[in-house]
């Protein structure tokens, strides 16, 4: 069978498919789990994929709701597509992960058939906790990704846009320790943590116009003090860095903790710091990846690139971009115009105009996936 048989055969297996990729993107939608407690989606998911006759790993990279879902033919390239089942607390699926799960899950089954005139591997990653970045990064870390060419996947959103500035984010907490006393009989003996939260803040506020355009510190105090008469001896923070790129990342955040020791010293406070969640890698686009997809999607009118770069938001695939060739576009959805993590996008994305848009980005993530495994040099080259 050549090329354009096989392409056909698969796009064929899409539209005869439709009914199963709603019924995916349904069951996930009716169970709403957050964050890595995501059981009975992963376990759905993984049992889906084990149907079709993929090997399935589950629990993976010692996460429960993870899970590594394999076909292979011979040593081709190796292509990824990233599942996303997690939904935010109080909202349910108003991210649109119901519909990622659905286009990953079928996309990397179809794709798979072709396996039986193609050499290569196709696998679908449960990559868990988007929302707070507990999947992906722990997956990097252990070596997940490595050895693959490429790692594909969409996101619903109220426009299209291929072009993303999605930035590196993460956090610390920290904690000033100084000593109690009562703030009128003895205020002297006191060593004031509360003195030391203020200090630390007025710091990040004067070192602010010094940085670079995009990037972001901002904080709440979790903790102040207990009682008005009573010098505090305990002030927690917790504060998150964003920026571009990650080694200006990790710059900012040196000089967020230099400010934090610079209000100890300056109070007489013990310092403690750590981090109370994994670190998101900026997304880095693959231009080859990126023209296959650009290419692929003009048979699809309904996706326009609308010239949004979403700037200021983040996700964990950058950390997956940062290891091997990853694309990430947004896609439109809905036709309302409504953004991500609300109710009005949850509303609209189980329309049949979204039902629609599904299928079109399985076929568009398919085909991209059928180019790489067809062309072993342009695969390899990413």
């Amino acid at each position: 069978m050549d090329k354009k048989e096989i392409e056909k055969m698969l796009m064929t297996d899409i539209d005869n498919s439709r009914e199963k990729a709603f019924e995916i993107a349904q069951f996930i939608f009716d169970h709403p789990e957050i964050s890595r407690q995501e059981y009975e989606s992963s376990e759905y998911l993984a049992h889906y994929l084990e149907k079709e006759g993929f090997e399935v790993e589950m629990p993976y990279c010692g996460i429960p709701t993870a899970f590594k879902a394999t076909r292979k033919n011979g040593n081709g390239p190796r292509i990824a597509y990233m599942a996303e089942y997690d939904a935010l607390p109080g909202i349910g699926h108003g991210c649109g992960h119901h519909w990622i799960a659905s286009t990953s899950l079928m996309a990397g089954i179809t794709l798979a058939k072709a396996l039986d005139y193609l050499e290569g591997e196709v696998t679908v990653f449960g990559t868990p906790g988007e929302e707070t970045g507990e999947g992906k990064p722990y997956m990097v870390d252990q070596g997940a990704f490595d050895g693959y060419q490429a790692a594909l996947e969409i996101h619903p959103q109220g426009c299209t846009s291929l072009e993303l500035d999605m930035i590196a984010i993460g956090g610390i907490d920290i904690t000033f320790t100084g000593t109690a006393s009562h703030a009128g009989a003895a205020p002297y003996n006191g060593v004031n943590a509360l003195d030391a939260v203020i200090t630390f803040f007025n710091s990040v506020n004067a070192m602010r116009q010094q940085l670079r355009d995009g990037t972001r510190v901002h904080g709440i105090i979790t903790e102040g003090g207990t009682a008005v008469n009573i010098i505090p001896e305990t002030g927690k923070i917790r504060i998150e860095v964003r920026a571009k790129e990650m080694d200006y990342w990790n710059e900012v955040l040196d000089r967020v903790v230099k400010c934090a020791e610079g209000a100890a010293l300056a109070t007489g406070c013990e310092l403690e710091w750590h981090h109370f969640e994994p670190t998101c890698a900026g997304l880095l686009i693959n231009k080859n990846l990126e023209k296959l997809f650009m290419e692929n999607m003009k048979d699809f009118p309904e996706f326009v690139e609308s010239g949004d770069r979403f700037a200021g938001g983040a996700s964990d695939v950058g950390n997956v971009s940062q290891v091997i060739p990853t694309f990430h576009p947004m896609m439109k959805f809905v036709e309302n115009g409504a953004s991500v993590h609300t109710v009005e996008f949850r509303d609209a994305s189980l329309s049949d105009y979204a039902k629609e848009r599904a299928i079109d980005c399985i076929k568009i993530l398919t085909k991209t996936g059928l180019q790489l495994l067809e062309d072993h040099e342009l695969a390899y080259s990413l």
